[in-house]
């Protein structure tokens, strides 16, 4: 054992000046040559082997701006902000207008949310650079993101004079001038088809949506046709922002019907945090009656990934003679080019108690639907249409057990669709 172990050690020991020269072989190149491999390693997410290349060649070179340009946005990609800082600081101590310097630097405080200091970066670029379809363009998009509506469009309008067919202007164009009109009504239908036992149940909802300076409200009217009964239930939603990046959802709903809750309550509390992420907290209330009150906890953490949305939101409804249940279900949708157009995929496990189709006393459940088995998957999908229509559709399968007969299930199809329209 101890000859084999001597035979690897030497074998190691011998082959590291190899190793240590194909690590280290770009060194023989040109400065231009590294440049290049570097730009690749830092395209491919080997940053911190595009670094080392940069800063051999700054140690040769220090004026060389384009190596110390790439080295200050490898470190913004990477979200180290502050280095990123430092390093095109040093090229405009230099060249003070440097368009690329200049460029990157903007970049980095769009990424940093400081909107301020990006204007300001991109007005003194634009004062060298007068007809920059990067600068005026980045000029609308940082206006835009500080909520200064009509600066932006003004700052598009310059743009499109010089370059009309600019794509990402005139969609941005667009994207404002939708976001600016106030009202949204909608209408959707939903069928629920049944395995067996139950005949096809019908949904129709009707809603006004307005924008505020302080959020946004929904007032909605819901119609439902099953087990052989009508109902109606009016709901109002309430948005309101209360911190940046802070706002509540807050509900309430009212029928005179055992299809749904006559009083329907709910409040939750959303919160933006750092790595694209959002957590919220909150409860919603059901009462059909005297004996029947449901309290139901809720909360969701959200991922923003790129196009990506992923979400997962587990409910937990306590009760003193059947126990707690909890039910979860996780979302993800893939956005293009707006926040309107995307596809979603959800899956679900547990009965799911804050559906708008809530199923009451007449016919699927009871006191007791919360501690019934269930599963589900969805499809969705949101697409804009021209004169500011957005269509949606919707397909469910669930697997519920019954609360009749436990242990046996009946198989629930649906197929939703909806329109909408901002005016």
């Amino acid at each position: 054992m101890k000859s084999i172990a001597f035979v690897c050690f030497f074998i190691y020991y011998m082959m590291q000046p190899l190793y240590v020269h194909a690590q280290d072989h770009w060194k023989s190149k040109s400065v231009d040559e590294i440049l290049t491999l570097a730009r690749d390693e830092a395209l491919h997410g080997n940053r911190e082997n595009a670094r080392n290349m940069l800063r051999y060649i700054l140690e040769k070179n220090p004026d060389y701006h384009d190596v110390r340009i790439l080295l200050g946005r490898t470190y913004a990609w990477d979200g180290k902000r502050a280095e990123a800082r430092k390093e095109l600081q040093v090229v405009l101590s230099k060249k003070d207008h440097h368009e690329d310097a200049l460029s990157a630097l903007i970049d980095v405080e769009m990424w940093d949310d400081q909107y301020a200091q990006a204007l300001a970066l991109v007005d003194l670029a634009l004062t060298s650079y007068p007809n920059s379809e990067e600068f005026l363009f980045k000029r609308a998009r940082i206006l835009n993101n500080m909520k200064k509506d009509n600066d932006a469009i003004i700052a598009l309008n310059q743009l499109l004079v010089v370059y009309p067919s600019h794509e990402k202007g005139l969609a941005l164009l667009k994207v404002i001038k939708t976001e600016q009109l106030k009202y949204t009504a909608g209408i959707s239908y939903n069928i629920d088809a049944f395995s067996r036992t139950f005949d096809p149940a019908h949904y129709v909802s009707a809603q006004l949506g307005r924008s505020n300076n302080w959020g946004s409200s929904i007032l909605r009217l819901n119609y439902a046709s099953r087990f052989e009964t009508n109902g109606f239930q009016t709901e109002v939603d309430l948005y309101p922002k209360i911190a940046k990046g802070v706002y509540v959802y807050l509900n309430y709903g009212f029928s005179s019907t055992g299809l749904f809750p006559e009083h329907r309550g709910g409040a939750e509390i959303f919160s933006k945090l750092p790595k694209s992420l959002e957590v919220s907290g909150g409860a919603r209330y059901l009462y059909f009656d005297t004996n029947t009150k449901i309290t139901i906890y809720t909360g969701s953490i959200g991922w923003y990934f790129k196009s990506y949305w992923l979400s997962v939101r587990p409910y937990i409804t306590p009760d003193k003679v059947t126990g707690t249940s909890v039910s979860t279900t996780v979302s993800i949708r893939k956005y293009f080019a707006t926040a309107d157009h995307y596809i979603g995929l959800s899956l679900g496990a547990g009965f799911s108690p804050d559906e708008r189709r809530f199923q009451s006393g007449a016919g699927l459940s009871d006191d007791g639907i919360y501690t019934l088995k269930s599963q589900r998957m969805g499809l969705s999908w949101n697409k804009p249409f021209p004169h500011n229509f957005i269509f949606t559709a919707s397909t469910d399968f669930q697997r519920q057990e019954l609360i009749f007969d436990e242990g046996n299930y009946v198989l629930i199809y649906s197929i939703g669709m909806g329109l909408k329209k901002r005016f």
